[in-house]
This record gives C-alpha cells, structure tokens and sequence, in this order.
C-alpha cells in the first residue's frame, strides 16, 4: 500500500463519517420538531376538548386525589405573577429563542438532548400561543397536592429534564469505524 492509496483511504474514511455525522444530526432535528410538533399539536387539542366540555372551576373525579378540572393560568408556573401577559410572553419569547441558541449546538450531541429540546419548545410554544390568543393558559390535570397542570407543562418539565440527562451524558457513541481512525 502506498502512502497516496492510505491518504485516499483516509479521505474516504473521513467523508463516510462526516456523511454519517450529518445523517445523526439531521436524524436529531428531526426527533425534535417531530417532538416539538406532537407535544404542541396534543396540549392544543386537550386544551380545546377541555374548554368545550367543562366550565371553568368544574371538575370530573378521575381517581381519588385526581381531577380534571378547568383553570385558567394567567400567571407562570404555580400562577405566579397573574395579569402579567404582555409582560411574561415577552419573557417566554425571549427565553425560547435564548433557548434555541443554545440548543442548536447541543441537539447534535446526542439523543436525549434533541428530544428534550423537542418537549420543550413544544410545551412552551403550546402555553405561549394560549397566553397570547386567550389572555391566560388553560391548566385541567388536577393532583389533590400540587397546583393544576397541562400536557404542554409536561412536555417543559419532561423536556428540561432530558436536556440535562443528554448533558451529562457522554455525546453518542461513534461507530467502531470512528474509534480506529482516532
């Protein structure tokens, strides 16, 4: 083998990980808008259903020490500051696109991360759409002990979460490929 035939073969190498590298990245993206899309497409249609089956303050029993229950949220998380709007989807705004700064150099870390940066900007634009076209977010799963919540407060929650599994986690492992050139 001649040192021109090893550098052809390390050119080679080095395109084929680089095409696999983009592949795994857009795979990525592609977990987390499909997330995205799910988590804010299921909190918009339980928050319509919600709205047109019970009256604000009514509740339904689902097992003991858990509701579905109507409350509107014109505050943040716990309904902290209410009557803020304008005030805190300006904040949403500006933490989603800090937010997605980060986020778009880490979703190509691994996993975890993309699918969590999916929930979470799911669950925010879900709650920011309702704060900006309703005035205040509709919250109907109702623990006896902790404050109402919805699907879109999953996905934030569930969302921030795998976000720090992801980035304590080492990236995704490379191919066997990858390690022999190292």
């Amino acid at each position: 083998m001649t040192s021109d035939s090893g550098l052809g073969t390390r050119e080679a190498l080095a395109r084929a990980v680089g095409r696999r590298q983009r592949r795994e990245s857009r795979a990525r993206w592609q977990l987390a808008g499909l997330l995205a899309l799910s988590v804010f497409v299921l909190d918009q249609i339980t928050k319509i259903v919600i709205r047109a089956t019970l009256e604000p303050r009514e509740s339904i029993p689902i097992f003991p020490g858990f509701d579905i229950s109507r409350f509107r949220n014109e505050g943040i998380a716990f309904s902290l500051f209410p009557g803020r709007q304008t005030v805190i989807a300006t904040l949403t705004v500006i933490a989603l696109i800090g937010i997605g700064l980060a986020l778009i150099r880490l979703v190509g870390r691994n996993s975890f991360v993309a699918a969590g940066a999916g929930l979470l900007i799911g669950g925010s634009l879900g709650n920011l759409v309702d704060r900006i076209w309703r005035g205040g977010v509709t919250d109907f799963l109702d623990p006896m002990k902790w404050p109402a919540f919805n699907v879109a407060d999953i996905g934030i929650v569930c969302g921030a979460a795998l976000i720090v599994l992801g980035l304590l986690r080492e990236a995704d492992e490379p191919s066997g490929d990858e390690r022999a050139d190292e």
